[in-house]
């Protein structure tokens, strides 16, 4: 709300019936990853990630939608560009998911973040699954991040078995984040448990507001 108040400017509101208008607007909020997960009292789910990337630059005429620049993602061409043929469908980081218990849904959730999409869920899923956390918990917990030899932690991360030449990232290079960032993932999750219903959405996306 904070964010959307400061963008009413007297030059936006003085902007708006301006020719181009809308395109000037959006063309400086193009990126983002949005995820929404719903589930109601009924077991009846819904998981829906959408995401601009970076944002192309391109407004499609008269609808105010902008295109996403997946095209020219690197994450989604990690064995370089130009190598999908027209019509294929290509591959994405996003991973709508719902994870279900004895033929119910138990827990609806999703991430943007890019590469940190999948170990966001999985870090999550697990904190639900095999540590009995509540929604609010599991999306809360610290998490960890192994890419290419490089291993990046969150705050409250106990390092010691994770940094050593022994340890399951081989002792590769550690980054560890002094504070909270959208870089591990933005999870939107919403967990049933018998009839209580609990939801809980990630406090790095508000850090990164």
């Amino acid at each position: 709300m904070r964010a959307a108040q400061v963008q009413r400017t007297p030059e936006f509101v003085e902007g708006l019936s301006e020719e181009g208008f809308l395109e000037r607007f959006l063309a400086t909020r193009l990126g983002a990853t949005t995820h929404i997960s719903v589930l109601d009292a009924g077991g009846r789910a819904c998981s829906v990630t959408a995401s601009n990337g970076e944002g192309s630059g391109v407004v499609v005429p008269g609808t105010g939608i902008h295109l996403n620049n997946v095209m020219g993602e690197q994450d989604l061409n990690p064995l370089g560009f130009h190598r999908h043929p027209a019509g294929r469908r290509m591959p994405s980081m996003m991973a709508p998911s719902v994870v279900m218990r004895d033929g119910e849904v138990e827990l609806v959730l999703g991430s943007a973040g890019s590469n940190r999409i999948r170990s966001a869920l999985l870090q999550t899923i697990v904190g639900v699954v095999d540590h009995g956390l509540g929604a609010r918990e599991a999306v809360d917990a610290p998490r960890v991040h192994f890419e290419d030899g490089v291993l990046y932690a969150e705050p409250g991360i106990d390092l010691g078995e994770l940094a050593g030449a022994d340890s399951p990232v081989g002792g590769g290079q550690v980054v560890e984040f002094s504070e909270l960032n959208l870089f591990f993932g933005g999870v939107q999750a919403v967990l049933r448990r018998g009839d209580a219903i609990d939801g809980a959405g990630d406090p790095a996306a508000a850090a990164w507001r």
